[in-house]
């Protein structure tokens, strides 16, 4: 971002344009792309019954007010959303950073001053050291380390969705990690609890596959679904 644009109207709109382009368009992606998983998964796993009787009983327990305790109650569907981050990731390269130096890797190869440089995404993410069957969507695959260290009392890795990690890297890591992927994290809950409580949507027989742009995945443009309200008793 060009800070050295100043006040003018035109600095004033080009920031809120760039930042417009990195919190909605992303925040669209993250929960068009989780639709699109969590809906193709297999049957046999009741990925979406889990996920409804998750969001309703937490709604009810909270009076029917999404707060955000209430939110952070969303422990499975917080972890289907992660996943759907993982295996369904915008880009291919992530932490993307300028040089200020010359930098000698620990492998000896020298990138010069003023080279961009980044983190493979997609080869972390699908990188079985890291995750079992790393090309399945396991939507449950950070819950459920996370439920059985809550019964055993143990102490676990925290793998939330805000949670950034060296192998985990759609909101980047370290000092310059997405300073709103708190707000973001609760916005796509919010949307996803709302769809799943009050909408039904007919499974996907084979997931829509994502379109890529060079390193860039973004969703299919011509993916349908049958959608509708729920009928309550």
């Amino acid at each position: 971002m060009d800070f050295s644009l100043g006040a003018s109207v035109f600095g004033l709109s080009y920031r809120i344009v760039l930042l417009n382009f990195a919190a909605i368009t992303t925040t669209t992606i993250t929960v068009t792309n989780a639709i699109l998983d969590i809906w193709s998964s297999p049957p046999s796993e009741n990925v979406v019954a889990i996920l409804r009787e998750e969001a309703e009983r937490v709604y009810a327990e909270h009076k029917g007010e999404w707060t955000k305790a209430a939110i952070a109650k969303l422990v499975r569907l917080d972890s289907a959303i992660r996943e759907s981050a993982r295996i369904s990731s915008i880009g291919g390269a992530g932490m993307a950073r300028r040089t200020k130096r010359d930098v000698t890797l620990p492998n000896g190869l020298v990138v010069p001053k003023d080279n961009c440089v980044g983190v493979s995404m997609h080869g972390l993410h699908f990188d079985p050291e890291y995750y079992a069957a790393p090309h399945e969507y396991d939507a449950f695959r950070f819950s459920r380390p996370r439920e059985e260290a809550l019964l055993s009392e143990k102490p676990h890795v925290n793998e939330d969705l805000v949670t950034t990690s060296v192998h985990w890297l759609p909101f980047g890591h370290g000092l310059h990690a997405c300073s709103g992927r708190f707000f973001a994290a609760n916005s796509v809950k919010l949307m996803l609890a709302h769809l799943l409580i009050n909408y039904e949507i007919k499974p996907f027989d084979v997931r829509p596959v994502n379109p890529s742009f060079s390193d860039m995945q973004v969703v299919p443009r011509h993916a349908e679904m049958v959608i509708r309200r729920r009928v309550k008793a």
